[in-house]
């Protein structure tokens, strides 16, 4: 036979045999019948057969009833020239091999056999259904780890939007609590003012110079809020001194004038009771008392004073000492600040003074109506707290 003569002639080749036989790969051959001419050494290993017991058998005998129309469809098509690739698993051991089948030629080019390699993938197979399984696995995390995260968004989304109401209401409880205020600070301001005839504009002229003071130095917005509502109110503790002393036509005796001393102290118990947003009730506590510790009522000195009480203070000063009184006249604003400054660091803060200078000489500040500066606000401004 043809193909027994080509077969031979493979197998005389000693190199070739050896080749054959010492690759980790199972090579055969197969006569154009399908029966086994030629096996290497691992045959036995991927089979669980000699390779002896095999020669001249049909090779579809090594594999499933199920799997054999695989085989002989590759094997038909590799008799007609064409090579052929299939996977299938030894029936004896289950080894899951890659089989490569190519068509073997006589000298005038006709398939007179065919000659092939199985290469074992079950490890390979096993690590891809194993990645299969994984990613799966991780796919399935992945919808349910999505599924949480969507869930998740939605009540930060939810949190989200509660916090925007809330704040919005925060927002309308405060203009409500600043209109509150503003009634508040007008009555008590009124109140005050009708028991003296002398202080009529007084609290309003004071806020309005402690703010552009306070702006001056640069305090934060709520300070300066702070200072103004405590300026419009720092002589509330006035109301309960009697009307005649506060009224009198002739110098304060040196009780009248103790008993007037006290009102930063009453005005300090008056305002303690209501709950500002700022130290008001400390400020109009401190507002007569000086650097040098000689104010009143606590004899305060430097830093034991707060700044706010310090502004307060100057603007307090400028504006009594600007106003007439029964027992004296007006003072003209140049006496006025001169005074001031010959005791900047001594009874005045340093800063404030300075700040106070800067106001009325060069932002050329004036004790009436109009604006003393691009950003000062009038009284009434001043109590909205805007």
């Amino acid at each position: 036979m043809e193909i027994s003569k080509v077969v031979y002639k493979l197998m005389e080749e000693e190199m070739t045999r050896l080749l054959l036989s010492d690759v980790t790969d199972l090579t055969y051959i197969y006569d154009t019948n399908g029966n086994i001419l030629f096996v290497n050494k691992i045959f036995e290993k991927f089979t669980g057969q000699r390779p002896e017991e095999y020669y001249g058998k049909p090779f579809v005998s090594l594999f499933n009833d199920e799997d054999q129309k695989i085989v002989v469809d590759a094997f038909t098509k590799t008799l007609k020239g064409e090579s052929a690739q299939y996977e299938l698993c030894f029936k004896n051991t289950g080894i899951l091999c890659e089989y490569k089948n190519f068509p073997l030629r006589n000298e005038k080019g006709h398939v007179v056999g065919i000659t092939g390699i199985a290469r074992d993938i079950t490890a390979r197979k096993q690590i891809e259904e194993g990645l299969r399984l994984l990613n799966k696995s991780l796919e399935k995390r992945v919808v349910e780890h999505t599924a949480k995260l969507v869930g998740v968004n939605e009540e930060l989304m939810e949190e989200i939007n509660n916090r925007i109401r809330l704040e919005e209401e925060f927002k309308q409880s405060i203009k409500k609590l600043q209109k509150s205020m503003r009634g508040i600070v007008q009555t008590l301001s009124v109140a005050i003012e009708s028991k003296d005839s002398y202080s009529i504009g007084h609290q309003k002229r004071v806020a309005k110079l402690a703010r552009c003071i306070a702006e001056e130095m640069g305090l934060s917005k709520d300070r300066i809020e702070g200072v103004s509502i405590a300026a419009a109110l720092h002589d509330i503790g006035k109301i309960t001194i009697p009307t005649e002393i506060l009224n009198k036509l002739d110098q304060l005796s040196e009780d009248e004038f103790n008993l007037i001393k006290t009102h930063p102290r009453l005005g300090y118990d008056i305002l303690n009771e209501i709950e500002f947003p700022h130290p008001v009730a400390q400020i109009v506590l401190q507002h007569h008392e000086r650097l040098d510790g000689s104010g009143y009522p606590s004899g305060l000195s430097g830093k034991d004073i707060l700044l706010e009480a310090k502004i307060l203070g100057v603007a307090d000063v400028i504006d009594a000492m600007q106003s007439p009184h029964p027992y004296r006249p007006a003072l003209g604003l140049d006496r006025v600040l001169d005074e001031i400054s010959r005791n900047r660091g001594v009874l005045y803060d340093f800063n404030v003074v300075y700040a106070c200078l800067v106001v009325f000489n060069e932002k050329g500040f004036k004790f009436d109506d109009r604006l003393c500066a691009a950003n000062l606000k009038i009284f009434e401004d001043v109590l909205i707290g805007v």
